[in-house]
């Protein structure tokens, strides 16, 4: 009976032992295919941060935008009667259009009028109607007035009377509110320039039936321009407003302005993480055209002027150039910009983490004020994958 006893104690002692053997090699496998996995090097390709020869001033892109831009549009709705008229190209009279200049007050479009003016002159008689009836209440509430002094009238009569006066009036200040809704409509329907400008749009017909809001034309005042760019948060302490800037559009043989700053934005773009600067010019020849492309020119200030000090204690001096998909967002820093620089050590290659200022974007280029050294290697596929310390294949 021992015997037995054993030997079945010995056989469950051994498939117990091979179960547990056999889930450690199960539970073993997964963790060791992750850890092969985790060891594996990202292919990536990678890019020479480029010098950027110094300069005597700080250039940037700008937009040349008008002062001003209205977009006009009926209150009241109808049919296009009549557009304004101007000699065209050949002495012919025309429709306005894109292109053409227009006066201040000057009439643009006007809708048949027929209906507003019959709506006036039914207000208009309305409130003529409500003017007599009050004059007819104010005699009776005066007459009411003496007779109840003297007891020849009862005091609910009069007290009537003055309903009656009160009603009389209120019927008149309705008719007044009507008339003056009525001509409102009728001036409406005539649709004047606020300005001296340019149409650049215009969106109605003879005959077209418009509805209330529906826009006809659009003008902006190109007397001044502004040239509008974007620099970065370290050179804002630089630019003040009231400040001359020069600007050149190369569209105009390279033709220079001279500009005055008049706003700098308090924010910067969610996206660019830039702060727009606003540069006025006058325009009095009108050769600055709405969506030209100029340079802003900042004198007398070097991009490496208003480099920060490093504070990793590793210097990066110059400023250099490196594709814009080698930038990436900092994983704890949503609003910084950092760089993957690909660094070898024994033999292989590994991903370090650079922050960087940027400057200018020049075509598919941006240049990096600090964090970068001339003649390193930026990731440039790949940079959205990795992380510091990542092990690397650099592919061709």
């Amino acid at each position: 009976m021992n015997n037995t006893l054993e030997l079945n104690w010995k056989i469950i002692t051994g498939c117990t032992l091979a179960i547990i053997l056999i889930l450690a090699m199960v539970v073993s496998v997964p963790f060791s295919c992750r850890a092969s996995e985790a060891t594996l090097p990202v292919p990536v390709r990678v890019s020479v941060a480029e010098p950027v020869a110094g300069v005597t001033g700080l250039r940037y892109s700008a937009n040349i935008i008008p002062r001003r831009q209205v977009e006009l549009a009926f209150k009241v709705g109808g049919y296009v009667h009549e557009i304004a008229s101007l000699p065209g190209p050949d002495g012919i009279s025309r429709d306005v259009r894109a292109g053409d200049r227009v006066k201040q007050g000057m009439v643009l479009s006007r809708l048949d009028t027929k209906d507003y003016t019959v709506r006036a002159s039914q207000a208009r008689a309305s409130l003529e109607e409500a003017k007599a009836s009050l004059s007819m209440a104010q005699k009776d509430y005066e007459r009411n007035q003496s007779l109840v002094k003297g007891g020849y009238v009862a005091k609910s009569d009069f007290d009537r009377k003055q309903e009656s006066l009160d009603v009389a009036d209120a019927r008149v200040d309705v008719a007044l509110a009507q008339l003056d809704q009525a001509n409102n409509q009728l001036a409406d329907s005539v649709l004047k320039s606020p300005l001296d400008g340019v149409v650049v749009n215009r969106f109605v017909e003879r005959g077209t039936l418009v509805a209330s809001g529906t826009r006809a034309f659009v003008l902006v005042d190109l007397s001044a321009v502004k040239a509008v760019f974007g620099v970065p948060d370290s050179l804002l302490s630089r630019i003040k407003t009231g400040e001359a800037l020069s600007v050149v559009v190369d569209a105009l043989n390279h033709r220079q302005f001279k500009g005055i700053v008049t706003a700098v934005s308090p924010s910067a773009d969610s996206k660019s993480r830039v702060f727009d600067v606003e540069v006025t010019i006058q325009n009095s020849d009108g050769a600055l055209k709405d969506g030209m492309i100029a340079t802003v020119h900042v004198e007398n200030m070097n991009e490496s002027d208003h480099l920060p000090a490093q504070s990793t204690g590793q210097t990066f001096t110059g400023i250099t150039s490196v594709p814009l998909q080698s930038v990436v967002r900092p994983p704890d820093d949503p609003s910084g910009y950092m760089v993957f620089v690909a660094s070898e050590k024994n033999g292989q290659w590994f991903a370090l983490a650079r922050r960087v200022e940027l400057g200018d974007v020049a075509g598919r280029s941006v240049k990096v004020l600090q964090g970068i050294a001339p003649g390193e290697r930026v990731i440039t596929a790949g940079a959205t994958i990795v992380h510091d310390g990542a092990l690397l294949t650099i592919v061709p």
